[in-house]
């Protein structure tokens, strides 16, 4: 199964699936590949369907099942200095090198190639592929994806979401939220800034409020995270800044910690009633907390797959808290090291691809069982 893993992953890699990018060329290349192995297939487009997901299944369609879930785009190669064409799949020493070949196109692979193997089998419980768009820029896929997941199959047992983690298990990471919040005040000449009203001003008495929640006590003691990430606004300093915006996000593990900062910043932006002065905000980004609900049985399925202990803490965000947050029982676990992500010569293992097909090969016999476990 690892030469058909390593074969998939080079016509995976050779997508140029980088965010900004469609990822349709990849689909519709993966959902010719399930078909013609005999799997339901349907593509769940975006609004300028320009992007897809793809939902895939083999085996009945009974509850039980396992998905496995992975995000088709990357982040791009601007700037990097790679060692060779980031989009072409090369083997040195023992490495598979390429953009996405650790993130996550490593466990894609793997999944598509088992389902060679998955055809000699009496399936008695469903697998599902579940490939999303735009993880990368704000998990935007995802949500359709998980909904028709939840909207038209039998319930799954649980699902994989195969970032890299070295095979082990990930059963939390912190959520992710990004706003944009706008200010609109009053041009004038910079002759008389009291005619006008300045919206770097309040902007930058925003930004000031951000630092000020970042280090409540409350907020840090349970190790969220606040950023301002981006300010703009203004056209010339002879002008009174009509416009100005300002990017941020907060990372949390708890909800009401979530909750505690959306409540700070509402009042505070209900207060601020200077005169001209017009506050729009917005979340532009929405990757939930995760906190796996897997059961003991399920994690003793998840381990005889070749899972690894201890369980972990993840460092980065995925799509996994989109499933919990269904009602879909999710862990993160996949092949390759998520320190060879988003670098120049990013690279997965041979040996890392052999583990994933031994993994996804004791998926197919569990799926098999008269009564799994």
């Amino acid at each position: 199964m690892i030469d058909s893993s390593v074969s998939i992953l080079r016509h995976l890699v050779a997508f140029d699936t980088t965010s900004r990018h469609s990822n349709l060329a990849l689909i519709e290349w993966v959902a010719d590949y399930l078909k013609s192995h005999g799997a339901r297939v349907e593509l769940i487009y975006n609004e300028p369907r320009n992007k897809a997901n793809l939902l895939g299944g083999i085996g009945p369609e009974r509850e039980g099942g396992i998905v496995l879930s992975g995000h088709t785009d990357v982040v791009p190669v601007d700037g990097q200095e790679w060692n060779s064409d980031p989009f072409v799949l090369v083997e040195r020493d023992g490495r598979l090198y390429g953009r996405g070949s650790s993130d996550m196109k490593g466990f894609i692979a793997s999944s598509l190639a088992a389902l060679q193997h998955w055809q000699g089998m009496t399936l008695r419980r469903p697998l599902y592929f579940a490939f999303s768009y735009d993880e990368e820029v704000g998990c935007f896929g995802a949500h359709s994806l998980v909904a028709l997941i939840t909207g038209s199959l039998p319930r799954p047992a649980f699902a994989i979401i195969g970032e890299p983690t070295d095979m082990r298990i990930g059963v939390a990471h912190n959520g992710v939220t990004g706003s944009h919040t706008s200010f609109r005040g009053v041009a004038a000449h910079a002759s008389d800034p009291s005619r006008g009203v300045n919206a770097i001003d309040a902007a930058a008495a925003f930004v000031r409020f951000l630092r000020d929640v970042a280090q409540l006590p409350q907020i840090t003691a349970h190790g969220c995270t606040l950023n301002v990430g981006r300010i703009a606004g203004g056209a010339a300093t002879n002008i009174v800044a009509e416009r100005c915006s300002v990017r941020w996000e907060y990372r949390t593990s708890r909800k009401q910690d979530a909750a505690l900062i959306q409540k700070a910043v509402a009042d505070y932006l209900e207060r601020d009633t200077s005169v001209g002065l017009l506050i729009a905000s917005e979340i532009e980004l929405d990757v939930p907390q995760f906190s796996t609900h897997f059961s003991d049985q399920a994690m003793r399925v998840l381990t005889g797959f070749g899972a690894k202990l201890p369980l972990t803490t993840l460092p980065f965000g995925s799509e996994a808290g989109i499933f919990e947050r269904s009602n879909i029982p999710s862990v993160v676990c996949g092949p390759g090291s998520i320190d060879q992500a988003h670098r120049p010569d990013e690279w997965i293992a041979c040996a890392a691809l052999e583990e994933a097909a031994q993994f996804m090969s004791k998926v197919g016999a569990w799926a098999s069982q008269p009564e799994p476990d």
